[in-house]
């Protein structure tokens, strides 16, 4: 049972540091790495098109409908849809986790899911980057090249990509303001040390 166990939770928008700063929290502290990316393909084979409509759309799409023939509101929805539908997925999995100290992180971790969960806020935190640095270390990531080959225009995709990131960003943001709970902006005037340090002041309240 979830309330049997000790969860701090990492959620916010791509490219924000939070996969790594949850792997240094996990090895700091000795905690089991819930990486909500990790368990998707799982979780994609145990769907079905009625129960799971966003999934099922993810699981068919193809890059160049994902990023260039669609509107970004289109786009965006499908993204957050999938989300939702997820979570209870991770959810599930976090019972079944034999282990009782667990760090998460995700984009999965929407504020309004997550909240039902927290015994303490200072267990959460949405880290959100800013859209210029989103879009200066996405361009750093090897493979989103090939992503993007397989669009019509690669250009215009990337543009489509990172304007969804961005109006999704802002989403948890508000979300996560309005529910009064912790978020931390990242646009790389500090090192990933320092968010790090932020992280666990965080934490330890």
């Amino acid at each position: 049972m979830l309330s049997e166990k000790l969860i701090y939770w990492i959620g916010g928008s791509a490219c924000a540091g939070k996969s790594t700063l949850a792997q240094a929290y996990a090895d700091k502290y000795e905690l089991k790495l819930y990486c909500c990316d990790d368990y998707f393909p799982k979780h994609l084979k145990k769907i079905s098109e009625k129960k799971h409509p966003a999934m099922s759309k993810v699981a068919t799409i193809s890059f160049n409908e994902a990023f260039y023939t669609r509107k970004i509101d289109e786009q965006l929805s499908l993204y957050q849809q999938t989300f939702i539908e997820d979570f209870t997925f991770v959810i599930n999995d976090l019972a079944e986790i034999p282990e009782k100290r667990i760090i998460v992180e995700g984009n999965q971790l929407l504020p309004s899911l997550v909240q039902p969960f927290l015994t303490n806020n200072h267990q959460a935190i949405w880290i959100i980057p800013t859209e210029s640095f989103q879009r200066e270390y996405y361009q750093k990531r090897v493979w989103i090249k090939d992503v993007l080959r397989e669009t019509e225009d690669p250009e215009v995709a990337f543009d489509n990509w990172m304007k969804r990131d961005a109006l999704f960003a802002n989403l948890v943001y508000q979300e996560a303001i309005d529910l009064n709970l912790n978020v931390l902006k990242v646009d790389g005037r500090l090192t990933i040390g320092e968010n790090f340090k932020v992280l666990e002041n965080h934490f330890r309240c």
